[in-house]
């Protein structure tokens, strides 16, 4: 893979955002397990992770770095690094049509990388929906998520996907239920319990554990910047 394409853009946002007058965000976060749309991705050990966040007006884009676990004999560094950009169209009575491009890029050739498409729109407050189609292994995956701020400083993050890959022996439902709690006193750090579940093996190959449960329960901390 080559990765020095993939770190001058963001890294050319970053540098540049001032001059942009754009946004520039950061965030840092400590798991339990590494869930990736119901698979994990440390075989069920922690990961530490970050990144970057850079908007300006509509236009969008992130790194994000999280340490993956990979199979024996890999060579290379067993970290993953997801680059993102996009642009969130809106249009007059409140319609939006939100587009990017995600990439996931592992620094090990013990991992493939992917390449996806995201077509996603917001009709109403709280909601989204949005259409993934991966290039390489070529499946789709539609989404519907609900997040609300509640009292208390809790937040809430459910989400409901469906992996589709061309070969439809592989489908696979998905399901999260998130919820996290905003502590102010340290600074805003945020301290979240989850719960994980997928109904099937899924078609992104990079779970090299067959014993995975159908359900993961997880906790960390995270804080944005």
């Amino acid at each position: 893979m080559k990765t020095s394409a993939l770190v001058a853009v963001p890294a050319a946002l970053l540098i540049s955002s001032s001059a942009l007058a754009a946004q520039v965000s950061y965030n840092a976060a400590l798991v339990s397990d590494y869930l990736f749309r119901g698979l994990t991705m440390t075989d069920h050990d922690p990961a530490v992770q970050g990144g970057a966040d850079v908007k300006n007006g509509d236009a969008y884009g992130s790194v994000w770095f999280s340490n993956v676990d990979t199979p024996d004999g890999s060579e290379g560094l067993p970290v993953e690094m997801d680059v993102t950009f996009g642009y969130n169209m809106r249009f007059n009575g409140g319609f939006n049509l939100d587009m990017e491009v995600l990439t996931y890029n592992f620094l090990t050739d013990g991992m493939a990388d992917e390449t996806e498409f995201k077509l996603g729109t917001s009709p109403a407050r709280d909601l989204t929906i949005d259409l993934y189609r991966g290039v390489k292994s070529k499946y789709w995956y539609p989404e519907i998520r609900y997040e609300k701020n509640l009292d208390y400083r809790l937040y809430l993050d459910l989400a409901a996907g469906y992996w589709a890959p061309d070969d439809a022996d592989d489908s696979a439902v998905t399901l999260r239920a998130e919820l996290a709690r905003d502590f102010p006193e340290l600074g805003h750090v945020d301290f979240f319990i989850a719960a994980d579940y997928i109904s099937d093996e899924t078609p992104f190959g990079n779970d090299a554990d067959e014993d995975d449960s159908d359900l993961t329960f997880l906790f960390g901390v995270r804080k944005n910047f």
